[in-house]
């Protein structure tokens, strides 16, 4: 069922589950999140949760929705009206992963793990659920959440570079398939080495410096 069509009371029990695997998250982090916990938490039995959510995945994906709200913050003062697609392309990027590296595994699970696929359509209704997270939100950036814009996945505004010019029509479907499974990658080696020492300054200008190299490719 839609959120749409839900009932008010409906609402607010996937509202009060949502909540309380954030709770959950917070206190413990990803690896702490269980169905039996999440259900102790929001006063419900574990049986219930299945009538709103597929999995503890699905739950997850809902609850990690708070952790983008520092991200599209700093998206929505960085980014300008005034930007090329271009630049607009680059500040995308450079704002995830410096909110990526740190939350690694909840922006790992919530772009590129087992629901992921789901993000876009899970957004629409997360914002539906809490449509105050949209207030204050330019234009540019509240289409990007509700639409889907900024996924990394099919990204719609690779399109938009090749109209101004700044890649080659050629060149698109690569880079939208590319770009995205590369940060994967850097996202999942950040993950694996945090507890050696690994920079994250350091590893998010490599990544940069490889995504450069494949715009030049792509022009």
């Amino acid at each position: 069922m839609k959120v749409k069509e839900m009932s008010l009371k409906k609402k607010r029990v996937m509202i009060y589950f949502i909540e309380s695997a954030r709770q959950v998250m917070l206190s413990g982090g990803i690896e702490a999140l269980s169905i039996r916990r999440i259900a102790e938490v929001a006063g419900y039995n574990s049986a219930t949760l299945y009538n709103y959510f597929e999995d503890l995945n699905h739950l997850m994906l809902y609850a990690s929705m708070s952790y983008l709200r520092d991200y599209v913050a700093a998206l929505n003062e960085n980014i300008t009206p005034q930007m090329s697609s271009l630049e607009t392309y680059r500040t995308i990027y450079e704002t995830f992963d410096r909110f990526a590296f740190q939350s690694p595994e909840i922006f790992y699970n919530m772009f590129f793990g087992p629901q992921s696929i789901k993000l876009a359509d899970v957004a629409t209704h997360y914002y539906e659920l809490f449509p105050e997270e949209l207030y204050g939100q330019t234009p540019a950036v509240k289409k990007m959440l509700t639409q889907g814009d900024m996924y990394l996945r099919d990204f719609p505004i690779v399109t938009e570079l090749v109209k101004e010019g700044s890649v080659k029509p050629e060149s698109a479907e690569y880079l939208a398939a590319i770009v995205p499974r590369l940060n994967q990658t850097y996202l999942h080696e950040y993950i694996q080495k945090k507890n050696d020492g690994i920079n994250p300054a350091e590893h998010h200008a490599r990544f940069m410096s490889v995504f450069e190299y494949l715009l030049r490719t792509a022009q």
